[in-house]
């Protein structure tokens, strides 16, 4: 179903006062110009797929900025607002302006792109508090692992035991040698990071599945990260390096077709995780119901843990069971939860708030 004017102007003021402000001057801006801005509000809603979202509005203007830059395009117009592009960016309280001239002239390109791609924030920053999650899970479920990333564009989360996860005060979860180093603030007490549960193997279902040895694709995940966030960038390339050395296996299709046949192949004596972060928006009520469906059905004759960060209404759909009654998710941030199921034995738990992107942690479990 088509977004009208009016809708798009609710999401863009909405995201720009949940998640953008204090994290991104230059999309906060743009994104408070275009909600006054008819002929762009109305252009978004002849124009977007129905499951376009202003961030990858975003994303798309972000891409076609880096694809003039690497044939060679200065950092002028709306380019010199954006610190992805050059070092001295432009105050972000003129960009409006510039965008507006930017669209003006790459409507038609832009328009297909939000016609055809979604969002695919590849963002390993996640892994923090994915992996203190999977330790968890190994204290509920016998290991092995077999990994299954639901929504995992290019896979990179799935190498979570490869990257080095700085919980600040001399702890270190995953590989401590690892030449990805990411960093999250934690908020109040936590666990000791005990050692990752193996995993011998790693698959991920994606719409549209992106390979890490495409360049013009590992362009798109560029795009995907906000202007002024250069230690996500550095991130980024950095996993995408451990990527190209065994690229993960990534299955096309939807989620809820896909994960069975998937969770079928995996190794025997393996228990299956799978993961889903900020993937539950795509799917209407009735995918995340059967989406609830599919993970009974595999827990039935598998040991199965299901780690999720998702917006509460969403997870609950999805069949979390757990209860988030009291507690606050300053904008923007989300619950992290973990469903296991043993021997047919289910327990639902509410792990932690997680802040955007990983940037900090606050842990609720005991």
């Amino acid at each position: 179903m088509a977004i009208s004017a009016d809708e798009w102007r609710a999401r863009m003021r909405r995201y720009a006062g949940t998640e953008l402000h204090g994290l991104s001057d230059v999309y906060e801006a743009i994104a408070l110009g275009a909600v006054e801005d008819d002929a762009v509000m109305e252009w978004l809603a002849a124009s977007a797929g129905p499951r376009a979202n202003p961030n990858l509005l975003f994303a798309a203007v972000h891409y076609r900025l880096l694809r003039a830059a690497a044939e060679g395009a200065p950092a002028t117009g709306l380019a010199a607002y954006f610190g992805s592009l050059t070092p001295e960016p432009l105050p972000a309280s003129g960009v409006y302006p510039a965008f507006r001239a930017t669209w003006e002239r790459d409507r038609d390109a832009l328009a297909a792109i939000l016609a055809t791609r979604t969002t695919q924030t590849n963002e390993v920053g996640r892994c923090c508090y994915l992996l203190p999650a999977f330790v968890r899970a190994g204290e509920r479920v016998p290991g092995p692992f077999a990994v299954i990333d639901a929504g995992t564009a290019a896979g990179l989360t799935l190498f979570l035991d490869r990257f080095a996860c700085d919980y600040g005060e001399g702890r270190i979860g995953g590989a401590a040698d690892s030449p990805v180093r990411l960093h999250t603030e934690v908020r109040g007490a936590m666990p000791p990071i005990a050692p990752m549960p193996g995993i011998i193997s790693r698959a991920g279902i994606d719409l549209s599945p992106i390979d890490v040895n495409d360049d013009d694709a590992a362009t798109w995940l560029r795009a995907c990260i906000w202007p002024e966030h250069a230690e996500r960038r550095g991130n980024l390339e950095g996993a995408l390096a451990v990527a190209r050395e065994a690229p993960p296996r990534i299955a096309a299709g939807n989620i809820i077709e896909t994960l069975p046949a998937l969770a079928a192949e995996a190794p025997p004596g393996a228990a299956i995780a799978v993961t889903s972060t900020n993937v539950l928006p795509y799917l209407s009520a009735e995918e995340r119901a059967r989406y609830a469906a599919v993970l009974a059905d595999i827990a039935r004759t598998r040991d199965l843990c299901w780690i999720a960060v998702e917006w509460p209404p969403f997870v609950q759909e999805a069949g979390f069971a757990g209860s988030f009654e009291g507690t606050e998710f300053p904008a923007p941030s989300l619950p992290l939860t973990l469903t296991t199921w043993t021997k047919g034995t289910r327990r639902d738990e509410f792990l932690a708030v997680t802040g955007a992107h990983g940037r900090w942690l606050r842990w609720l479990a005991e």
